[in-house]
């Protein structure tokens, strides 16, 4: 269940909805991104094979949020304000599998994936609105992720350059355009005209997007017992140990 309670109160104007999420979010976010797995490709620690699973598991909750957004944007004016094709990156993902020579068929839903996923589509027949949380979280990504791309680049030998090709394609979908898309897309939130209880809900859904992303982590390192006798299914418990000194790396995402 997913817990949502109100920080207005009547007599204060309340904060635009893009800074409560950074507010509001902000230890959650600071866990996933801190993860050993985001700490492994940031450091160019990350190997192809772990890189392939994080990305097939990741395309499964975007084609599901991409779905539902489409879908939602054709229903409802807050998310038609929104939602627009860049923001939308299960292709970008399908294209670097490839690149890597891997089929998006061969990496079936993990547990917390399959979970994350469920979540996804409840809020898409409930409050589809709401989703907007789980958009700003994974938008938001795409902030840190042009300090990772270069880094997994370097690390698997992919080509130097981002963009088409590169096997980082899911990292920087914006290129150059980085900064304005995601001022574009914080603004179309603050433009919304939404009820506090409705504001309270996207951040509560948010917050369950960060725990969602981290629990995936969790999966792809540590398998469950039940995917490693499958040969489809991920394989050994992957350790990333820091080197002497380290501390997982962290990056500015807003």
């Amino acid at each position: 269940m997913i817990d949502h309670r109100t920080s207005h109160s009547p007599d204060r104007v309340p904060k635009p909805l893009s800074e409560r999420l950074k507010a509001e979010t902000r230890a959650d976010h600071s866990r996933a991104e801190t993860h050993p797995l985001m700490a492994a490709m940031v450091s160019g620690r990350i190997d192809r094979a772990t890189y392939a699973r994080y990305l097939g598991q990741m395309r499964h909750v975007h084609a599901t949020l991409d779905a539902a957004l489409r879908a939602g944007a054709q229903k409802h004016g807050a998310l038609a304000v929104v939602v627009r094709e860049q923001y939308l990156h299960e292709p970008a993902i399908r294209a670097d599998l490839a690149t890597l020579g891997e089929r998006a068929e061969d990496h079936p839903p993990l547990p917390a994936t399959r979970l994350f996923c469920g979540r996804i589509s409840a809020l898409a027949e409930d409050d589809a609105v709401a989703l907007l949380g789980t958009f700003y979280v994974l938008e938001g990504s795409t902030n840190g992720g042009r300090f990772i791309a270069p880094a997994v680049r370097k690390a698997l030998g992919l080509p130097a350059a981002g963009g088409p090709g590169s096997g980082t394609e899911y990292f920087e979908p914006h290129g150059e355009r980085q900064r304005e898309r995601w001022s574009y897309f914080k603004a179309a939130l603050d433009i919304l005209t939404l009820p506090a209880s409705e504001c309270d809900l996207i951040v509560a859904v948010a917050v369950d997007a960060f725990r969602g992303v981290h629990d995936i982590f969790e999966d792809l390192m540590h398998p469950p017992a039940s995917s490693r006798g499958d040969p489809s299914r991920p394989g050994p418990i992957v350790e990333f140990p820091a080197r002497a000194g380290e501390e997982a790396p962290t990056h500015p995402t807003e």
